[in-house]
């Protein structure tokens, strides 16, 4: 019966070490990715000048990439954002494969953050991202363009400044924003 005993604990050791080993493996990255975006938090930050570097900080950490940011540019009026490995803070291959998966992440991503830009900072007139050699520059003339184009009750005038009306305007539209920025293509160029 000790021999049993023993050869049971050791199996069961064994597999948990196996397990353990395989969970470690297919470990999620610790980036913000799109599905991953804390809408909620996104919101409380509504209404915000593109002047407010805190702020502006604050929404873009929030979204994806934003544990990758090297450096943010608010100077004329516009969102300037690179991003990259920061220096230690995470593995080069997960910085890598977050924004270049071979399905146009880095595109998907940019698209994403500047139609929450366009929602969040309205006196912001223009949107740049960049990783490597990786751009998208938008006009927010362009993204508010194309963002009536899809919504007849998208906020604009005092409204887009209204925290309320905008965190309505994401809470009813949030599943087709994120399409839009999933589907870049179609909407945007």
């Amino acid at each position: 019966m000790m021999i049993f005993n023993k050869l049971v604990s050791m199996l069961f050791l064994s597999l948990m070490v196996f397990l353990t080993g395989c969970a470690s493996n297919n470990e999620k990255s610790n980036i913000t990715s799109i599905e991953d975006v804390n809408v909620d938090m996104l919101k409380e930050n509504s209404g915000t000048y593109v002047g407010d570097n805190s702020k502006v900080s604050a929404i873009l950490q929030e979204l994806p990439g934003g544990e990758t940011i090297q450096e943010i540019d608010l100077s004329g009026e516009m969102v300037k954002v690179i991003y990259g490995n920061k220096e230690g803070s995470l593995p080069e291959s997960d910085v890598d494969e977050f924004w270049f998966d071979g399905n146009h992440a880095d595109r998907k991503n940019f698209y994403y953050n500047a139609i929450y830009l366009t929602l969040l900072v309205p006196n912001a007139q223009e949107y740049h991202f960049q990783v490597d050699e990786s751009m998208v520059s938008v006009s927010r003339d362009k993204m508010v363009k194309n963002l009536q184009d899809e919504f007849e009750a998208f906020p604009t005038g005092k409204a887009i400044w209204d925290k309320k009306t905008v965190s309505e305007f994401i809470d009813e539209h949030n599943g087709k924003l994120t399409e839009m920025a999933t589907k870049y293509q179609t909407f945007f160029e």
